[in-house]
């Protein structure tokens, strides 16, 4: 039975290795025939491969992927065989009939051999199946249960919220779709998205600076409730524990983020955080990237858009499909890199788009508009010293502003594959999707750049939403109600069926196309609030404002400061009436300063309250 059972094993390896050596032969001859000068396009798994680090090897050296400028493309070589190669080939070809001849000798004594042992092995394998199937059972049963208490927790849709860095409220396509003549810039993914959900023309944060606007969106309050005036660390350093020391003690209990998870959200975080989170437990999957465009991490130099989108990708590919999920893709563009000179760093493949562009200067980006700014906006202001190195010349703002719109458009393109991943996991339709920014951002109004003070450019921020539970009607529409990013953490718990947290201070922005009579009770106005700059209070003076559509009214705390500015004869926001002694405006500018006083007040308290 020894030499039997020898002669069996040997036979069999011998006739596997032949049979592998031939499949091999056939397959590389198939593959070279082909794929030779050709490249293969990737129709599906496009998602998949932007995960991967877009230059691939496999281990035997013969097969190669590589990436081209569209990541979506990959092309395959496969090389010849050399010589020797051949030559091994067609002496195993030659050897094939004798050995298969000698295999049909053998079948008769394995097929004795089998009919000695076959009983005894029959009745071990059943005993392993029953084994096996009363183990699959169980776990079976297990993973039901898991499931099912998981589903008593499931609330509400997937949530997935897309959001910019440093977009004002025209850095969209979609914004000029009724301009007279074709916009320069072009976002056509978030332009679809919008044509099948709903554009907000007013959406505002409340306050105008990175790391306050997404500390708002993590906890549902203004600034003076979270009180987080200032980032902990800045260019993606590792985050200290109690890094937020001024954090209000119930951070924790009131973040979007522990409430998702709190009610069986699988929750992920991909992009800048802006603020260091106390509660990391609580985020499956966290993927930090700020302050930065390009960066070297393993064999592969990555632009942080790529990197956001990849991690985005990631998370969906390998999240729990049972459980609804909740991902903020907090892209760092377009931000600058402030201490690097080039400021917006695009990616290579996107430098060919708006080459032959003339980007016009902005009606108020003058002289004069900068001297028409108050008498403390000198050329110490933070703002105008970033204006001196994006803006202070023609070609030097053309250079800046196509740079700008290169890497917006690059977020486009990155938002378009996260949505076809979606579609792929036919997951779409049961998504709540938003598009937002943190901030706005001057591109030379007023003499200025970046963001921070009450003017158009620096606190509208665009807004689209897309939602499952929306009507065919509303689809492609704009609402210009005032929506502010204190909505978004009431907006999003809505879309998972969790009630807000009474410290919570907006609103659901849903309720204005779900319910028809929600826009007749919507606000008509809103607080504004800035801190001032540390330790100069002069580079970023304090501003404060009440807003409405027809005019806004500005206050600057370090200097007792008053503005006032009629914003339907005067968008530009050029002409202050504050001291005007005409009866109309002295009767607006009290009723406007009273108002003011009276939501400052209650922003600045403790009570309940939504705005």
């Amino acid at each position: 039975m020894v030499s039997t059972r020898a002669i069996l094993i040997l036979s069999s390896t011998t006739l596997i290795i032949v049979a592998v050596y031939i499949n091999i032969h056939v397959i590389q001859r198939h593959d070279r025939k082909r794929y030779s000068g050709v490249g293969f396009h990737y129709q599906d798994g496009n998602s998949l491969l932007r995960i991967l680090q877009q230059s691939v090897s496999s281990s035997s050296g013969r097969l190669s992927i590589t990436s081209y400028s569209d990541p979506r493309t990959a092309s395959i070589q496969v090389e010849e065989f050399d010589e020797s190669d051949q030559s091994r080939v067609k002496d195993l070809e030659e050897k094939v009939p004798l050995l298969n001849a000698f295999l049909e000798e053998l079948e008769g004594k394995i097929q004795s051999f089998s009919n000695k042992v076959g009983s005894s092995i029959k009745e071990e394998t059943k005993q392993k199946e029953d084994r096996a199937a009363l183990h699959k059972e169980e776990d079976r049963k297990v993973s039901k249960e898991t499931q099912d208490e998981d589903a008593k927790s499931l609330t509400g849709y997937n949530i997935l919220l897309l959001y910019a860095d440093d977009w004002s409220h025209h850095t969209l396509s979609s914004f000029h779709k009724n301009a007279t003549t074709k916009p320069i810039l072009q976002t056509p993914m978030l332009d679809a998205l919008a044509e099948d959900g709903i554009r907000f023309t007013h959406n505002c944060v409340t306050t105008s600076v990175c790391w306050v606007s997404r500390a708002t969106l993590f906890t549902g309050q203004y600034m003076s409730r979270h009180n987080t005036t200032e980032p902990c660390c800045w260019s993606g350093m590792e985050k200290p524990r109690g890094g937020m020391k001024d954090a209000p003690s119930n951070w924790k209990e009131l973040s979007v983020y522990e409430l998702l998870a709190k009610h069986g959200y699988y929750v992920g975080h991909a992009g800048k955080w802006g603020v260091y989170m106390p509660w990391p437990k609580n985020v499956a999957f966290s993927r930090e990237e700020d302050g930065w465009h390009y960066r070297q991490m393993g064999d592969k130099v990555w632009h942080i858009t790529e990197k956001n989108e990849a991690d985005a990708l990631r998370f969906l590919v390998t999240r729990p499909r049972h459980r609804p999920f909740f991902l903020n893709v907090a892209f760092y563009a377009t931000h600058a890199v402030d201490h690097d000179s080039r400021q917006y760093l695009p990616q290579n493949k996107s430098m060919s788009m708006y080459v032959g562009d003339v980007v016009p200067i902005p009606a108020t980006g003058t002289d004069e508009a900068w001297k028409k700014m108050p008498y403390f906006f000198d050329e110490k202001n933070e703002g105008r010293q970033r204006w001196r190195k994006r803006f202070q010349n023609n070609m030097l703002h053309q250079s800046m502003m196509k740079n700008y719109y290169r890497m917006a458009s690059e977020v486009d393109s990155a938002c378009g594959a996260i949505l076809e991943e979606l579609r792929r996991q036919d997951a779409l339709d049961n998504t709540f999707i938003i598009f937002t920014t943190d901030n706005g951002n001057f591109h030379s109004e007023h003499g200025l750049a970046d963001k921070w003070y009450p003017h158009e450019e620096s606190i509208r921020v665009p807004l689209i939403i897309r939602d499952p539970r929306m009507k065919e009607e509303t689809r492609g529409t704009t609402n210009d109600a005032f929506t502010l990013n204190v909505d978004l953490a009431p907006t999003i718990l809505g879309a998972a069926g969790i009630p807000s947290p009474e410290m919570f201070m907006g609103r659901d922005i849903s309720q204005l196309y779900l319910t028809r009579s929600a826009y007749h009770t919507w606000r008509k106005e809103f607080f504004y609030e800035h801190p001032p700059s540390k330790p100069d209070p002069h580079t970023i003076p304090a501003s404060e404002a009440l807003v409405r559509k027809d005019y806004k009214y500005m206050y600057w705390p370090n200097y007792e400061y008053e503005q006032l500015f009629d914003l339907v004869k005067d968008p530009g926001e050029l002409d202050d009436i504050f001291n005007s002694t005409d009866p109309d405006v002295v009767s607006v500018r009290n009723d406007m300063k009273k108002r003011f006083s009276e939501l400052k007040k209650l922003v600045k308290s403790n009570e309940r309250v939504t705005l």
